[in-house]
């Protein structure tokens, strides 16, 4: 009874703060013309005060994580640049870093006078979801723009998770139904809409196209196992994920739970999977350690199928077992 205990905690911990949201606020960059104009010190302070905004707009209590910029640092990829990098290629940077959400703001010149542009992406579809662009003489009038500009700014992400939510099982969301949520971004830059359109364009890959969800929860069922878990993806595709649930096993006449921690590695349909899980044995009460490994197909957002050997990991024990289950992702 207590690793069924142990188990359930776990889980419902992984619940909690599965629905999290997160938002990365890339550091503000500028053009080589103006480098000299905006010192490193003032893009930095520009860029605490639009992180800043987030913060406030974009609450812990409502689900969404602001990254901090050392949790960015950190998971960057080494050698990458991010002044090399804008349009979407912040979307790719955002999947490389884990992030929901990405955006970033880049400070340029026009008629003599400074400009800052910020864009707003989605990450797993590659869509910009927001921008505004502002002009002024000199770094506090960009500074007031920022404070003016961010709650609209920010609040885009509010409605694009709104939106996405009810429809995550139906077909891709219509291209105008974010527009009624756009005016103010539309007004700035006509272009939003028209590069919606094209990402969103039929010829795309389905592959590449599908919406997968950061984390969802899913069914798990076969011939000798039962559950329900957790998957978690890593990036924004399906290319590696992690899932981990609690299962009812049924093998050889012995009846016990099972809780598997396992990692797919692969494309956004076949992946290598291996991992390590504990078996509660309910005789005696005693855990033993198990290394599932085997291949698994993912279908869609919804259905996939592994086949599994689940080996001991001591070489003391001597069961193992051959699995071959469907997972329904909901």
């Amino acid at each position: 009874m207590s690793f069924l205990k142990i188990s359930i905690c776990f889980l419902l911990a992984l619940a909690a703060s599965s629905q999290a949201a997160f938002v990365a606020v890339l550091e503000t960059v500028a053009d080589p013309l103006v480098k000299d104009k905006v010192s490193l010190a003032d893009r930095q302070y520009l860029t605490n005060v639009l992180r800043e905004q987030a913060v406030k707009e974009l609450p812990a209590s409502q689900n969404y994580t602001i990254m901090t910029r050392e949790n960015i640092t950190a998971m960057l990829p080494p050698g990458k640049s991010i002044e090399d990098c804008e349009g979407t290629c912040l979307a790719e940077t955002g999947k490389n870093i884990a992030a929901d959400y990405i955006c970033q703001a880049r400070v340029s010149s026009f008629n003599g006078s400074l400009t800052l542009s910020a864009e707003l992406y989605e990450t797993a579809g590659n869509k910009l979801i927001a921008s505004f662009n502002v002009l002024g003489p000199n770094q506090s009038t960009l500074l007031t723009h920022i404070i003016q500009k961010s709650p609209e700014f920010f609040r885009n992400i509010k409605r694009d998770v709104a939106s996405t939510t009810p429809t995550t099982n139906a077909t891709p969301t219509p291209n105008n139904a974010s527009i009624p949520n756009a005016t103010p971004n539309t007004i700035e830059n006509p272009n939003a809409i028209k590069n919606n359109a094209t990402e969103k364009s039929p010829s795309s890959n389905p592959a590449e196209t599908t919406h997968w969800r950061r984390v969802a929860f899913f069914l798990h069922g076969g011939y000798i196992t039962a559950g329900l878990g957790l998957k978690f993806r890593f990036g924004g595709e399906n290319r590696i994920y992690m899932t981990t649930d609690l299962r009812w096993v049924s093998f050889n006449d012995e009846n016990y739970m099972y809780l598997p921690i396992i990692f797919y590695f692969g494309g956004n349909r076949m992946h290598f999977l291996t991992g390590v899980a504990i078996k509660g044995v309910s005789d005696d009460k005693s855990h033993e350690l198990q290394v599932p490994v085997g291949m698994n197909c993912d279908f869609g957002k919804h259905f996939g199928i592994d086949a599994v050997f689940i080996l001991p990991a001591s070489s003391n024990e001597p069961d193992w077992a051959i699995s071959l289950d469907a997972r329904i992702v909901f």
